[in-house]
């Protein structure tokens, strides 16, 4: 592991802050050369890119710290402390999500077209974040013998699941298929909600060999989210209530 990719003049450059730097960074640059392509300015990519940054950031902390409320009551100034990590997806999807309707309804673009055309590029970010997951030590598994395991030192000397980088590879693999599909005609929207369905089967998934926090029936908090999150976007695609 490795938290702490060096110093500048005694200012600590923690991994995990330079990973989501970095996704951000690719995303852009990805998404404002296909924009033309798919009908879009890359004025817009630059704009949402602007608000998702901000929003995304905000979202994804402000969620984490209601969910670790009990450590964060006590340590008010651990709350701005992002650069080591603690940032839930959730919170970091959902706000931006709700940035992005008014920005649509205020640039008269479709939404639904716009989110078809991102996914990919989220997809992609999220993956790289996930990188800087495993660099940090934090998102790790649960024990294992096998040949995968990996220790985390600031954890104990147990050789770990290294979850982190199967949510790597799971989210690389959807880019290549949500990249694959923005070549074919679909109606507005699939491409997004397939997104979402993936997103939500890799971390059903995932989740039963990563530590988590508990939730209801025998499952994690993130289970009992994706389930009802899965079924909605399987119904989405098979309705297809958006045409061209």
């Amino acid at each position: 592991m490795r938290p702490i990719l060096f110093e500048i003049a005694g200012f600590p450059i923690y991994s995990y802050g330079v990973m989501i730097f970095f996704a951000f960074l690719l995303g852009i640059y990805l998404a404002q050369r296909q924009a033309p392509r798919e009908g879009f300015e890359k004025d817009h990519v630059y704009d949402v890119a602007i608000m998702t940054i901000i929003l995304a950031l905000i979202g994804a902390r402000l969620a984490y710290v209601i969910l670790h409320w009990d450590y964060f009551s006590q340590n008010l100034l651990e709350i701005f402390a992002v650069r080591r990590g603690g940032l839930t997806f959730y919170g970091g999807f959902i706000l931006p999500l709700l940035g992005g309707f008014f920005y649509a309804r205020i640039k008269k673009i479709s939404m639904l077209k716009f989110l078809d055309f991102i996914s990919p590029y989220i997809a992609l970010g999220y993956g790289i974040t996930r990188i800087g997951c495993f660099l940090n030590g934090c998102c790790y598994g649960i024990p294992t013998e096998t040949f995968l395991g990996v220790v985390f030192p600031a954890v104990d000397n147990i050789p770990r699941h290294p979850t982190q980088l199967y949510s790597a590879g799971a989210m690389f693999l959807v880019f290549l298929i949500l990249s694959f599909m923005q070549k074919k005609y679909h109606p507005r929207g699939v491409v997004f909600f397939t997104f979402i369905f993936l997103y939500g089967v890799y971390r059903l998934l995932v989740e039963f060999l990563r530590v988590s926090e508990p939730g209801y029936w025998g499952l994690t908090l993130a289970q009992n989210v994706v389930i009802p999150v899965i079924l909605l976007a399987f119904l989405f695609i098979l309705m297809k209530p958006f045409r061209d």
